[in-house]
Parts: C-alpha cells; structure tokens; sequence
C-alpha cells in the first residue's frame, strides 16, 4: 500500500540527500549512507562507501540545476522523492523520483532513480 509524503514528512536522510547535493557538500551527502550502501545511477552502480563517494565527487557539481518538488510516497519500504529537474544538462527538464531505501539507523542503505510516472 502506498502512503503519500508531503516534503516536510520526508525522513531526515531523503531531505539531507537533496538539500547536501544542492548546496555542492559531498562530505553532508556521503556522511548519510550506511557503510554497505549501493548507489545505481545512469546504468552504473556504487557498492560501499568508498565507491560512492567517488561517484559523489564525480557528479555533485557536474550540472547547475533547480529541484521542484513533485512529491512523495511510501511503498513497501521505500520512500520516494519526485522532482522536476532543471539545469544545464543534455535535455534540460527531467522529472525523477529518487527511490530511498533506509536501514534501521535511518542511513540511506540504498537509492536509486527512475522517471517519474506519468
């Protein structure tokens, strides 16, 4: 059953995520995931702390963008986090929900990303 989130009810990690990857601070974003984490992004994916702080490092300030909030829901575990990108990457406007799986400490144990469903 899904459960609609307002962005004040998403977790703490999902807001974190976000808000560190606006602001350009790797270390705020990478201090959010759990030691086992697993990042896939673009066909590739993160295992652990080590990769996914290289994959942080490489892709924060890749691309100038604006995040709109679309919304949120909770399924089966998963949070979702939908957003309308804007920037100056190839396209321009992408809308994105970013799939948030937390462990039991509220760390980011995995996250993926997936068009948002029209």
């Amino acid at each position: 059953m899904s459960k609609e989130l307002k962005n004040e009810d998403l977790p703490a990690a999902v807001r974190g995520f976000v808000d560190g990857w606006q602001s350009g601070d790797a270390d705020k974003v990478e201090a959010l995931f759990a030691e086992d984490a697993v990042v896939t992004d673009e066909g590739h994916t993160h295992r652990g702390l080590e990769e996914i702080s290289g994959w942080t490092r490489e892709t924060i300030n890749l691309f100038s963008t604006t995040l709109t909030f679309l919304g949120g829901r909770e399924v089966d575990g998963m949070v979702g986090a939908s957003y309308r990108l804007e920037g100056d990457f190839p396209g321009g406007v992408v809308d994105l929900e970013y799939q948030f799986h937390l462990d039991e400490d509220g760390k980011i144990a995995e996250l993926d990303f997936a068009p948002v469903a029209v």
